[in-house]
């Protein structure tokens, strides 16, 4: 009993496994809708299998050689075809494009008579035959091709190839809502049609996205298994712009291909950006662990280490993402995939991130020089040097910004400020000289932009007293007495309590080095009203 038991488990596991795959006849689906190189390559992948009818198989091979302009191997594979099973008419057919692009009329005749005798009064026969001479010259065989897509409709007016057909012909002069109409009369009479329902959904998805995945998405009800139509309707969802909840489709669709045997290793980097896009850094992780391990093209491995990076920098796991990074950079960039300068912003900020800033420093230092465009970089690199107090390198780098001319007037305020902190930080005369001149030159442009801006009026007076040593004696007392006048014309702005204190600190401060007790104390207690915590100065005011 057990053993019969294992029998049957084993059938049906099998049965199973070839319920859940088209073989070979997804590739010939992928050929109709002209994915040349995706049909061929599943085609060769399932040649060999039990279930493929070769003949079938090479003729298709034959067309996509055609096709791709390689009369020789595709004579071949239709020769091949033929010795699987003469019988099959259609590598009749491809033998006979071959003759006519060789301008072998007769012979091409002599051949499609010989597919005739295999498929008498065979409507899909006819269109293959009508689009071997629409393929070759539509003009000069019009008569040719009229009379076999005739034939097709008078042996069988409800056989979709017909339809689509004239779908194709439509389609190739851009009459596309009569081409999407033809493709609809094609699914109409044969639902289960997978040619006609994608090349409808191709065309109508630009006039109503809705409909378009509708309608392959009752396609896929009937053909559960088809890797083409799992494909198309995931990248329906992922286009689209109208549809809500569209990637969360995208990702369940992706989901169902990425498990069909005939996917493409390609589309597995399509799978793990949309995990990742989803925030399913863990399926993203482990999608791009199965690449890493069994990729065969080093682009794939590529695009797989980046996407694993990212996902683990998404779940802010911060060491893993330093160690991964470190492994991605570590592998060799080409033409196809090249290092983005996202790449090194996401590397750099998980060192920063994981504490290993001095290796951050480096990671950007690193970036500048490859992008050396890149005002990001700079910025954050300038962000690490101000918080090392390394003031002097933070700034030079602001200036670098600025000197590349495509700058925003928040890259000049954060240029003075970087300015200002180099003067307020040294001992040295030339240097705190140089660094108020242009943290001057600066501050002016912005106020030439905005003069009535607060933030910037303040900056202004920072400088000046900068440029007096700190010393209070009057140097900044013009550019404190316009921002008070701007901030009495802005009391509601959030930080005016903040700017009333800079600028009454300053008053009182120079009043009384003038030694002017009155003015001072007045200015005293006006500091003391807009900063009432401030429990020293609330002692001083009233020693005062």
């Amino acid at each position: 009993m057990k053993a019969k038991f294992f029998f049957a488990s084993m059938l049906i596991a099998c049965a199973a496994l070839v319920a859940n795959a088209q073989g070979y006849k997804d590739g010939i689906d992928f050929y109709k809708i002209g994915k040349l190189d995706d049909a061929q390559e599943l085609l060769e992948r399932n040649l060999n299998n039990a279930e493929t009818n070769k003949a079938e198989a090479y003729y298709y091979l034959g067309q996509i050689a055609l096709r791709k302009g390689d009369k020789a191997t595709a004579t071949s594979y239709f020769d091949k075809g033929i010795q699987a099973n003469a019988n099959y008419a259609f590598n009749y057919v491809g033998k006979g494009t071959v003759a006519l692009e060789n301008n072998a009329l007769k012979d091409a005749e002599n051949l499609f008579k010989q597919a005739e005798k295999c498929s008498k009064k065979n409507p899909k026969l006819a269109i293959a035959i009508a689009n071997a001479y629409y393929t070759v010259d539509p003009n000069k065989y019009a008569k040719q091709i009229e009379k076999n897509s005739n034939n097709a409709f008078k042996w069988n007016p409800q056989d979709p190839d017909y339809y689509i057909f004239k779908g194709d012909d439509l389609g190739i002069k851009k009459e596309w809502g009569q081409a999407a109409g033809q493709y609809e009369l094609a699914f109409g009479y044969e639902p289960t049609n997978i040619e006609s329902r994608v090349k409808f959904a191709n065309v109508d998805f630009f006039l109503n996205e809705e409909r378009a995945v509708g309608a392959l998405e009752e396609l896929l009800t009937m053909v559960p298994n088809s890797a083409l139509v799992q494909r198309e309707l995931a990248e329906k969802y992922y286009s689209a712009s109208n549809i809500k909840g569209n990637l969360p489709k995208a990702v369940e669709h992706y989901g169902a291909y990425y498990n069909n045997p005939n996917h493409f290793a390609k589309d597995e980097i399509r799978y793990a950006q949309l995990l990742w896009m989803s925030k399913d850094y863990d399926k993203a992780i482990d999608v791009c662990n199965t690449m890493i391990a069994n990729a065969e093209a080093p682009a794939y491995k590529f695009l797989a280490y980046r996407l694993k990076f990212y996902s683990l920098c998404g779940k802010q796991d911060w060491e893993n993402a330093v160690n991964t990074g470190n492994e991605f950079f570590a592998l060799p960039e080409d033409e196809t995939t090249p290092y983005t300068d996202t790449d090194f912003m996401r590397f750099a900020n998980a060192l920063r991130n994981a504490d290993r800033e001095a290796e951050a420093v480096s990671a950007f230092e690193k970036a500048i020089a490859q992008f050396p465009d890149n005002a990001d970089f700079k910025a954050q690199l300038a962000s690490i040097y101000n918080k090392n107090k390394d003031y002097v390198k933070a700034a030079e780098l602001r200036q670098q910004i600025i000197d590349g001319g495509n700058y925003t007037a928040s890259d000049l305020y954060q240029l003075c400020n970087a300015y200002c902190r180099v003067g307020e930080n040294t001992e040295d005369d030339a240097i705190k000289q140089d660094a108020v001149t242009k943290a001057r030159g600066a501050v002016n442009e912005l106020l030439q932009k905005d003069p009535n801006e607060l933030g910037y009026l303040n900056m202004a007076a920072r400088v000046e007293v900068l440029a007096e040593n700190n010393e209070y004696k009057g140097g900044a007392l013009n550019a404190y007495n316009k921002l008070l006048a701007a901030v009495d014309s802005k009391k509601d702005d959030e930080n005016a309590n903040y700017y009333y204190q800079s600028i009454y600190r300053y008053l009182a401060t120079y009043y009384k080095n003038m030694n002017q007790m009155d003015e001072a104390k007045n200015y005293y207690r006006k500091w003391l009203e807009k900063d009432p915590e401030n429990e020293n100065l609330r002692k001083f005011v009233e020693k005062f």
